[in-house]
């Protein structure tokens, strides 16, 4: 089984948040579409306070994972554990140690932040002095004060969002799972989002698991797990990803693709691009072709994106359905 290792910044032996072994899940034929497997046999291991982020496009089976340990959906094979305990025999365990935030915010617009909030420490089983404590507590966190009277539904995309981090914090959950939170979001809100949750990692050990194609996102995590057609196909950190690539990549028209086969670079194509990668003496091989072709070209360091599509012939915007 792949496991996922923390930083070797982070302390060794606190044990294991999040465990999947040969996960699958095949969805039914629908109309005249044939079944579709979303997870084919996925295994991962996430040790406690480590971010980890799921790459890929959609279509890959980020979310179908999500919903399986969150226990809105259900494998058809293998097994998966949250802080010890099973996800289908032990579901409302497992409830009572997350904290979820969808692709859209799961809130009540009608309702005011604080109301919202509420509700939520209600279903937490607080009451009375205890839950507004607790409800106060976040909104002084995440910086709500001067809206937490204001409806949900009369707030910016990321102000919702956060509100929706911040439920999901409420009861101290050691494990967080974000399926896209930040779909949708400007540059500026999704880097308020971001820096929010990483007060919340900063005041207390959790365990994130984060589906994304996002390239920024994925390199604030602790370990980057790229996914394509419900399979992993490599993980690591972020650095360590991209060095395995290679120091340069070349990137030049489609066209002249050719002359970076020629180098013996592996090409991939990138909307009219092609983009070579290699060790450095093929990556200075194929720039002497192209100096000499007339062919304009770009050395760069390789991205997230340019392993993912190394890894999968694959673009990171490209997909079907979650």
């Amino acid at each position: 089984m792949q496991r996922l290792r923390r930083c070797d910044a982070m302390t060794e032996g606190n044990g294991i948040a999040i465990e999947v072994e040969a996960l699958r899940r095949v969805y039914p034929p629908q109309r005249k579409q044939s079944e579709r497997v979303a997870l084919d046999g996925v295994s991962l291991s996430c040790a406690r306070g480590t971010w980890v982020a799921l790459l890929g496009p959609n279509g890959s089976g980020k979310s179908t994972l999500l919903r399986i340990l969150s226990t809105l959906d259900r494998a058809d094979g293998g097994t998966s554990r949250v802080m010890g305990f099973d996800v289908v025999g032990e579901a409302s365990r497992v409830r009572g140690v997350i904290g979820m935030v969808f692709q859209s915010a799961g809130l009540d617009r009608l309702l005011t932040v604080r109301e919202n909030l509420l509700a939520q420490a209600g279903l937490l089983g607080m009451r009375g002095a205890a839950a507004r404590g607790k409800v106060e507590g976040v909104i002084g966190r995440f910086g709500l004060e001067e809206r937490a009277g204001e409806r949900v539904g009369t707030l910016s995309g990321g102000l919702a969002r956060r509100v929706d981090l911040a439920r999901a914090c409420l009861g101290g959950a050691p494990v967080l799972l974000l399926d896209e939170p930040s779909a949708g979001l400007d540059v500026a809100a999704r880097e308020g989002f971001l820096g929010a949750l990483m007060q919340v990692r900063a005041e207390r050990e959790t365990t994130i698991l984060h589906s994304t194609h996002d390239m920024a996102e994925a390199e604030r995590a602790d370990v980057v797990v790229m996914m394509c057609e419900g399979k992993i196909v490599t993980s690591g950190a972020p650095g360590a990803l991209r060095d395995a690539l290679g120091e340069r990549v070349v990137e030049c028209e489609g066209t002249r693709a050719d002359v970076l086969e020629q180098a013996g670079l592996a090409v991939a194509l990138r909307g009219g691009s092609a983009v070579g990668t290699g060790d450095p003496e093929r990556v200075e091989r194929a720039a002497g072709l192209l100096v000499r072709a007339g062919v304009s070209f770009r050395v760069q360091p390789p991205t997230l994106e340019d392993v993912y599509r190394a890894q999968t012939g694959r673009t990171l915007g490209a997909g079907r359905g979650t």
